[in-house]
């Protein structure tokens, strides 16, 4: 049976170009989008929505009668077989010169992450659940990036990365990941008081088919797994940190594609990497 995917945060970048890929494999594809109209002159997405494939819900992450709504649209016909999570900041950052780039509100990935997992049906199996990370986004991430690219991570968006780690320590406390301690607790300012508890958050545990995805520092270029004649790998993916300096989100999505259709067994219940 084709899959089930509920994309949220695929208006753009990584997860568009993953979407692209379920739909064009046969999956029905539900998009949470803030403004549906985003897509209306877009023909390879019109294409998948007058077969019905393609389903645009409009609403926020931020608020949770909007979530619910999605995850009953995205239900309706079967359980969703993939959540992917690929909500990252849209708007402009300011520059503080103690802070680096600084973003409002500063818990939008987190928040939303938590709105969904929380307001998720939790029928058995739960699907897979991808989320999308960043490497660099904690101490220990830090500490295994190209040096030239630490005052990147340490300084310039560090702030950002904060609501990012917020994303992958509720992914580690659904699934019972261990947590490294060096990475320290994000702050209750990300986290929300309290936030284990919040109703309908999965138990630790029971998040059994997540991945976090941490790419290197991402670009607008083309799929090099596309293009490559050989049989080779152009991209290097495996658990914790790879190292690296870039890859493009077209790999990405393509990565999230291969892993989901062909290598779960691999790369599911982990956090993997990937970079060129």
């Amino acid at each position: 049976m084709p899959l089930n995917v509920l994309v949220i945060g695929g208006s753009r970048h990584i997860g568009y170009h993953a979407a692209l890929r379920f739909l064009d494999d046969g999956a029905t594809v539900t998009f949470l989008l803030r403004s549906p109209a985003t897509f209306d002159s877009d023909e390879a997405i019109q294409k998948h929505v007058k077969l019905e494939k393609a389903r645009l819900v409009q609403g926020d992450g931020l608020v949770v009668e909007d979530v619910r709504n999605v995850w009953a649209k995205a239900s309706q016909e079967q359980p969703v077989d993939l959540l992917l999570f690929t909500v990252g900041f849209n708007g402009n950052p300011k520059f503080h010169p103690l802070k680096g780039f600084v973003i409002s509100p500063n818990n939008l990935v987190t928040q939303c992450l938590l709105n969904v997992l929380c307001e998720m049906p939790k029928t058995s199996p739960l699907p897979k659940v991808i989320t999308l990370s960043t490497s660099g986004v904690s101490r220990s991430s830090r500490a295994k990036v190209p040096f030239l690219l630490k005052p990147l991570y340490g300084y310039l968006i560090s702030s950002a990365l904060q609501d990012k780690l917020g994303v992958e320590r509720v992914i580690y406390h659904c699934a019972d990941w261990a947590w490294n301690p060096r990475d320290g607790e994000p702050s209750a300012e990300i986290m929300g008081v309290d936030w284990t508890k919040r109703e309908g958050l999965p138990v630790a545990g029971t998040l059994k088919n997540a991945m976090v995805l941490r790419p290197a520092l991402l670009n607008d270029g083309e799929c090099r797994a596309d293009a490559n004649a050989k049989d080779t790998a152009v991209y290097r993916a495996g658990e914790g940190e790879v190292g690296g300096w870039s890859i493009s989100r077209k790999d990405v999505a393509h990565f999230i594609y291969e892993a989901v259709t062909k290598n779960w067994e691999e790369y599911g219940g982990k956090q993997i990497s990937v970079a060129y």
